[in-house]
């Protein structure tokens, strides 16, 4: 902490604070800009694929917002605290994303079970990334770390790309039920 000019824990506490406020808006601007590519798509692309599409460009912005706190000035607390606030933007945002997209791509009768999936997947990552990056930031240093998750934002990317024209649930029932009526 005191790498980085926090002098306290109530200091901290208040750079801490830009993460969750950041979260907060950067899920509701991300729910909000996915449903906007999805009604002015006129039909064309997946509405699964679009959530993806905000998740790929939130992903970018967080490999940015690392980028820039690993270089920010010891000190500038308001500067910290803002950046702080854009990682918590980027991070959250996709997070919210990534359930719905589970929940629009299973029928009725399964979203339980994708967003207990999903649930699964999420714990055991965050669990088991503790121990790797502490290890990481104690053998090699916070500029490994930063380069670590830099390097998961391109395999996150990397991952997704597969995934930008996927179609919900409802969209392949109605191009199947369409098809079915023109036979």
């Amino acid at each position: 902490m005191k790498e980085k000019g926090v002098a306290d824990v109530a200091q901290a506490g208040v750079a801490v604070s830009g993460l969750e406020l950041g979260g907060l808006v950067g899920s509701l601007v991300a729910g909000r800009l996915s449903d906007y590519m999805i009604n002015t798509s006129n039909g064309k692309g997946g509405a699964v694929g679009k959530r993806v599409q905000v998740v790929m460009a939130y992903t970018v912005g967080i490999a940015a917002a690392l980028l820039s706190f690993q270089y920010l000035p010891v000190g500038a607390a308001a500067l910290q605290w803002f950046n702080v606030f854009m990682i918590g933007f980027f991070l959250y945002g996709p997070q919210m994303l990534i359930g719905l997209c589970g929940a629009e791509l299973v029928g009725p009768d399964t979203v339980g079970a994708s967003e207990g999936f999903l649930g699964w997947i999420a714990y055991l990552g965050a669990a088991n990334a503790g121990i790797p990056l502490s290890i990481i930031v104690k053998e090699y240093g916070w500029s490994a770390y930063f380069n670590t998750l830099l390097g998961a934002c391109g395999v996150a990317l990397l991952l997704l790309s597969p995934m930008i024209n996927l179609k919900s649930f409802v969209q392949r029932r109605e191009l199947y039920l369409a098809r079915k009526k023109a036979l």
